[in-house]
């Protein structure tokens, strides 16, 4: 026993994946635990509600910076990192103002959207500028190998967001749910960022004109393709959050949303960190010009392994699990995970597929993918919707479509990974 935990402590890429899954899961714990409190503190509406507007802060805050964050990563000059995170930061704090103004100049067609909540409309570039800067500031984390910081900021940035957003219901009567979580994260940026100024990983000397072209011109692909790629996958996640609001209504949002959340926790945890050091590992194992195909069959392979006990609980018995956790009212979240339990299992094992692509080079490959699942996904819905109006039709189509979409996906990255 005493030589396999050292065995372990040796293994440093399985340390560092712990770390960060430490954090991870004390945050996902946090979440689930208060899950129940605020399922009985909110109504399935005011969920879609607050699932709308994340949704669509995500999505922007995905590509805030054209993906050049996701680019920090691979140069092999910490100088070039450098100057790719204030690039990123550049163009981040230029789409806020970008949205700020698209905001301003269609405000009736916005507000109706979010059913007439002003506050709403206003906090969405507040929420693109911080999950935009959190998500950059998470990539030069990861590079610089501060596991630990990303770790603690993400148990400080849960424990922050499930308190606001139950006191502020329970003790003022207030929908708290938007609020809550834009300050959590708020703090969780703060926290990163006086980090990297104590270990001083932030030069201003690495702040140059010259450095900042070349670096955009090297990374180009970036913009050009992953973040349209980019875009269309977060889009086609969310189609269900963005479409079912108006096909349907704003609780159906509301039961998905719960759903997704519960679901989404043992990828975030798990899969979600996996991801994080896969592709500090394999970005520098394809830089020595060594093969990635060891280390992601044995990355997704374990994956796989890990979701097999999870998947067959749900099938079984999802819908009486959601009843127990979160009441009587919340029924539908349970059918709903019984129904998309496989597109979870495909969320949980593609990780390191995913961030092939980009250490590959294969942007434009990974941008042809996404545009062809979007539209099949789309199809599915209003499919289902226009021939039987049927919720569970509409979303078993969208689940269908993203199984065959990555089952391709997963093949073709694999191949490639192979031949080198």
């Amino acid at each position: 026993m005493r030589k396999r935990l050292e065995g372990l402590r040796a293994n440093r890429y399985l340390v560092q994946i712990a770390t960060l899954m430490s954090g991870t899961l004390m945050a996902q714990v946090i979440m689930l635990a208060f899950i129940p409190i605020l399922t009985r503190l909110y109504t399935p509406s005011e969920f879609g509600l607050y699932s709308l507007f994340l949704a669509i802060a995500s999505m922007v805050g995905m590509i805030s910076s054209w993906r050049y964050d996701q680019a920090i990563m691979l140069p092999k000059s910490d100088r070039d990192a450098q100057a790719l995170l204030f690039l990123s930061m550049i163009i981040t704090l230029g789409m806020v103002v970008l949205m700020g103004l698209v905001l301003f100049l269609f405000h009736g067609f916005f507000l109706d959207y979010f059913q007439g909540v002003t506050y709403l409309l206003w906090l969405l570039p507040v929420a693109v500028m911080v999950l935009g800067m959190i998500q950059i500031f998470d990539a030069y984390s990861t590079r610089q190998q501060f596991y630990k910081k990303i770790a603690s900021t993400k148990v400080s940035a849960a424990g922050i967001s499930v308190s606001l957003q139950s006191l502020s219901r329970y003790g003022f009567n207030l929908d708290g749910l938007v609020v809550g979580k834009l300050l959590a994260e708020s703090v969780s940026l703060f926290l990163l960022v006086e980090f990297h100024l104590k270990k001083q990983t932030l030069q201003l000397r690495n702040f140059s004109k010259r450095r900042l072209q070349a670096n955009m011109k090297r990374h180009e692909d970036f913009p050009k393709y992953q973040s349209v790629a980019t875009l269309l996958n977060s889009f086609s996640q969310n189609i269900p959050i963005l479409l079912f609001s108006s096909l349907f209504s704003p609780a159906m949002v509301g039961f998905y949303t719960l759903t997704y959340r519960v679901m989404q926790a043992p990828v975030m945890l798990i899969a979600g960190t996996t991801r994080s050091v896969f592709y500090q590992k394999a970005s520098k194992l394809h830089a020595r010009g060594e093969s990635i195909y060891p280390l992601y069959k044995k990355t997704t392979l374990g994956l796989f392994k890990l979701f097999v006990l999870p998947f067959l609980v749900v099938i079984l018995f999802g819908k009486e699990l959601f009843v127990f956790a979160f009441g009587v009212q919340w029924e539908m979240s349970g059918v709903i995970a019984e129904v998309s339990i496989l597109m979870f299992f495909f969320s949980f094992i593609t990780p390191p597929s995913v961030v092939s692509f980009n250490i590959l080079n294969l942007q434009k490959v990974y941008l042809k993918f996404q545009v062809a699942v979007l539209l099949m996904r789309m199809v599915g819905i209003y499919g289902g919707y226009y021939f039987t109006h049927s919720y569970l039709i509409s979303l078993i189509a969208f689940v269908m479509v993203g199984v065959l979409h990555n089952i391709l996906f997963m093949g073709y990255i694999k191949d490639k990974i192979k031949k080198g």
